[in-house]
């Protein structure tokens, strides 16, 4: 696939976050989901086609997951308040599958050398533990193999 005179690799992940509506599999690593937002960003599929300045939104699976990121952190003009707190880890869905999908792909593409996740992992997780999904031992166990990757 060629974007701009930048040549990306068709792997298996790649077709699948580009051409499905929903992802079926986990078939995708971290450095698919890097291309993709690459490829996201610079064809402007992220936004509406009849108002540029909004996103191509929707309810879907792939708008939560990838497309929503990507246009917060780069298509998104950023409001300017000097004044302005960090605002955490924003909206966490309450819903424990998509919180279960979630935490797949984050640890998937942890595993795949990305780094800047430790948070969202570790809230995804309280937020499991919160709702009874997983039980204290599997919370726990999964909080030590996160603190074993932290260099001191």
């Amino acid at each position: 696939m060629i974007i701009n005179g930048k040549r990306y690799r068709g792997t298996e992940g790649l077709w699948e976050l580009v051409t499905m509506k929903k992802t079926k599999t986990i078939a995708y690593d971290g450095e698919d989901i890097k291309k993709y937002k690459e490829i996201t960003v610079e064809t402007g599929a992220t936004r509406n086609r009849k108002n540029p300045q909004k996103p191509a939104s929707n309810k879907g699976q792939k708008w939560e997951i990838f497309i929503r990121p990507i246009w917060e952190k780069h298509v998104k003009a950023p409001k300017r308040n000097v004044n302005r707190k960090k605002q955490g880890l924003g909206f966490r869905p309450s819903d424990p599958n998509a919180l279960c999908e979630r935490l797949e792909l984050l640890m998937a593409s942890k595993q795949a050398g990305n780094t800047g996740l430790r948070n969202e992992i570790v809230s995804i997780c309280d937020e499991l533990l919160r709702q009874k999904i997983l039980s204290r031992d599997t919370h726990k166990n999964l909080m030590l193999t996160l603190n074993e990757d932290v260099n001191y």
